[in-house]
């Protein structure tokens, strides 16, 4: 880990496309990279990912960015507190952004009060640095707004993290959904001193 790194740490329960979304996030920089580079991502209903890892971005707009994947750290079969303080070392202040990653159409008993549960476990209050990352847009029905309102559970985190949500289609190689999501990370112009709204993702590196 990189002290001077910015980093973006995927938490959320298992199935939601935690994986995935960092895979699009990763993508977006380079779309020609190798299997090996990326977190493994497939379909489960059962833990695939069971340790955190992470891919380092050289450079985003002039700042080194680290993508973390994380296990479902509510889930009872993945009870490794190694791993919680694994994680606890990329959410650092001033360095990191949570992307919550609940799934468009699923969101699940399990899911109420996650933001809690997860700031309890995690022993930190992240909820001022988490943007909702809703994925799965491409099978949303409802418009984004009406299915938040409509679940009240579900509006009360979307409040509580400063009303900050995004929408990931996982299947899209449009490039602009990793921008946008970019622009909604608190401060984000002080992190990425050199971001402008011309500039390609395809312009950064990873190592």
């Amino acid at each position: 880990m990189s002290g001077d790194a910015f980093n973006i740490v995927l938490l959320g329960l298992t199935g939601t496309g935690k994986s995935a979304s960092g895979n699009t996030i990763l993508t977006a920089m380079d779309p020609h990279l190798e299997p090996k580079q990326l977190f493994e991502s497939q379909p489960s209903s059962t833990p695939v990912t069971t340790k955190c890892q992470s891919q380092m971005i050289r450079s985003l707009y002039g700042r080194r960015v680290i993508v973390v994947d994380t296990p479902d750290f509510l889930n009872d079969e993945i009870n490794d507190q190694r791993e919680v303080e694994e994680c606890k070392k990329y959410c650092q202040p001033g360095h990191y952004v949570v992307l919550l990653v609940i799934q468009m159409g699923r969101f699940t008993e399990g899911e109420k009060g996650i933001l809690e549960r997860l700031e309890k476990k995690l022993g930190c209050r992240i909820r001022e640095n988490t943007i909702v990352l809703l994925t799965h847009g491409e099978n949303a029905k409802d418009n984004v707004q009406s299915f938040i309102d409509e679940r009240s559970h579900l509006k009360h985190i979307v409040k509580e993290c400063g009303n900050r949500c995004h929408v990931f289609k996982n299947n899209s190689k449009d490039r602009k959904q990793v921008m946008e999501l970019l622009k909604k990370i608190p401060d984000y112009e002080t992190i990425f001193p050199k971001f402008t709204e011309k500039q390609s993702l395809i312009d950064c590196h990873l190592s």
